[in-house]
């Protein structure tokens, strides 16, 4: 079977069953780990996979270096989201994903490519920037969770608008320099269904309340992306898959440490 349909398929599952599980236990866990889980490597761990797979290793290691400014990005496109939803989901929605386009733009066609470094700082000051913005600015504390009853079928729903979602956004990824291959990888799919999920389940507050620890958590992505570029080509692919993904749950453990006394 052609490489990038199986990337694709598995696209859709991996990231589909993640996130319908991220959502159902942030529903139980509260706001702070439901913005801790959703940020655990999904689509980017397949993306990464499969560009190992069929480029080269040395190919991912070229394409990480984009990987800190798509996730400057993506934290834009969390705070859009997560105020805006104040006028509904739909307005969330679309101006969330225009800011992202925008802002993707900017970064691809207009600024010159950043070294690896210089894109990792440019997130950390965004990032904390945007994080004490909406600390000040949202008023949204801790927001008690609903009571839910679990379903198979809501479980099979969201595992399938996620997967669709996610699938969708790596098709689109597919002709890409190495560089913008990896602002395009953490295209902010797994977020979106994230977000959508929680703001249909758990309502506005909750989702705007995820959506501020996942400015925070979104560096576990950079985590997995740093670890993905220096190990794939040291010790392969499935390896490095594994031993990445396991400095990720590190590093969220950390994180949920660090912020236990975040309101």
């Amino acid at each position: 079977m052609n490489p990038v349909v199986i990337r694709i398929a598995l696209s859709f599952v991996v990231a589909g069953v993640w996130i319908a599980a991220a959502t159902i236990f942030g529903e139980r866990l509260g706001t702070k780990k439901a913005g801790l889980l959703a940020n655990m490597p999904s689509n980017i761990l397949v993306s990464l996979l499969f560009m190992a797979l069929t480029r080269g290793p040395e190919y991912v290691s070229a394409a990480t270096v984009g990987v800190p400014m798509g996730m400057m990005v993506d934290t834009v496109f969390i705070v859009i989201f997560i105020f805006s939803l104040r006028l509904s989901l739909g307005a969330a929605l679309g101006l969330s994903l225009a800011a992202w386009a925008a802002c993707s733009i900017f970064v691809l066609v207009v600024l010159p490519p950043l070294g690896f470094i210089e894109s990792i700082i440019v997130y950390i000051v965004i990032a904390l920037l945007l994080f004490l913005f909406v600390q000040a600015k949202l008023r949204v504390g801790k927001v008690e969770k609903k009571p839910v009853v679990f379903s198979w079928k809501i479980a099979a729903l969201r595992a399938f608008f996620a997967g669709s979602v996610v699938a969708g956004a790596v098709t689109l990824a597919q002709v890409a320099p190495p560089y913008m291959t990896g602002v395009l990888a953490t295209f902010p799919a797994a977020l979106t269904s994230t977000l959508v999920i929680l703001t249909k389940s758990q309502g506005k507050a909750f989702a705007q309340a995820t959506g501020k620890m996942l400015i925070l958590s979104s560096g576990n992505i950079i985590v997995y992306a740093i670890c993905a570029g220096i190990l794939f080509p040291l010790i392969g692919p499935w390896l490095g898959t594994l031993v990445s993904f396991g400095v990720s749950i590190v590093f969220v453990l950390l994180l949920g440490k660090l912020t236990t006394k975040l309101r």
